[in-house]
């Protein structure tokens, strides 16, 4: 390891985090919004694919030889997750509380080794291992605690459970596209193009309204599209192909805490006298 490798590793952390700190703001977002949850996701993904299509633009410019067909091929599997995830993660968090959702929603450090090793062939370290398993400790107290003190938050929390495995798994593939597409701006914005219109697409044979009713609807789609998913997940994305997956697994975990937060200023929502010692 030569001396600018750690300084490297440092920075893309403290990026991470800074990631991290604006996917935990998509709750509030989403807590605010009456539309359904497919609307919700379908317009957040469509304003933050919108936002980073010059970059994809300038993407193409650099590297004309990679074809359309291998950007959708790449793209098309991730943006098939990201709508899963979105759409059944709006559903989950409102039949849940902002803690919780955002806690077991970003539990993605126990499954993503198996996911990695599956897809990638890769495995994680022992060090990874030890901290992995001090991060879950407190996600073992808050579930039992879930079940049996707050089981009216039961069927919300297990659409989030659900939501995080799909959300995994479109992490890992993102790692995996590195193998196809030279930079992450051939990935990202068809990824949030194409799950943006399977979402409204699913919102429409629902038959829900997909555009929202009245101009203060709007600002929080925007909010969700800019803060969470342009600024959030593009992060989360990157830093899984420069940094070790269970890296980014554990620091994601930490989600829950400044959502926890924001949720008790904004809503007054407070979990259970257990959560803090869980956390």
């Amino acid at each position: 390891m030569t001396p600018a490798e750690p300084i490297r590793s440092s920075a893309a952390i403290a990026v991470l985090v800074v990631g991290v700190l604006a996917c935990s703001s998509a709750a509030i977002f989403i807590k605010v919004a009456t539309v359904s949850p497919p609307i919700i996701a379908a317009w957040r993904l469509l304003i933050g694919g919108s936002l980073l299509m010059p970059l994809l633009w300038q993407a193409r410019r650099r590297h004309p030889d990679i074809a359309w067909g291998t950007i959708i091929r790449t793209a098309g599997p991730a943006a098939l997750l990201l709508a899963l995830h979105f759409w059944s993660w709006n559903d989950g968090l409102r039949r849940s509380i902002v803690a919780n959702a955002s806690l077991i929603v970003n539990l993605t450090a126990p499954v993503m080794p198996v996911m990695v090793w599956l897809l990638l062939r890769e495995r994680i370290t022992r060090r990874e291992v030890a901290g992995t398993a001090i991060a879950m400790t407190g996600v073992v107290v808050l579930g039992i605690a879930d079940v049996h003190l707050t089981p009216e938050y039961l069927v919300g929390d297990l659409i989030c459970f659900a939501s995080m495995l799909a959300f995994t798994l479109y992490l890992v593939w993102g790692r995996r596209s590195r193998r196809h597409l030279p930079s992450i701006w051939l990935y990202l914005p068809p990824v949030y193009l194409l799950a943006g219109l399977m979402c409204l697409s699913g919102g429409a044979l629902m038959s829900e309204p997909i555009l929202p009713q009245g101009l203060d609807q709007w600002w929080p789609l925007l909010g969700l599209g800019l803060i969470p998913t342009v600024i959030g997940h593009s992060i989360l994305n990157r830093s899984m192909q420069i940094l070790p997956s269970q890296s980014v697994a554990v620091v994601n975990l930490g989600q829950f805490i400044p959502a926890t937060l924001m949720a008790w200023l904004f809503f007054s929502e407070l979990p259970g006298w257990d959560f803090p010692f869980a956390a």
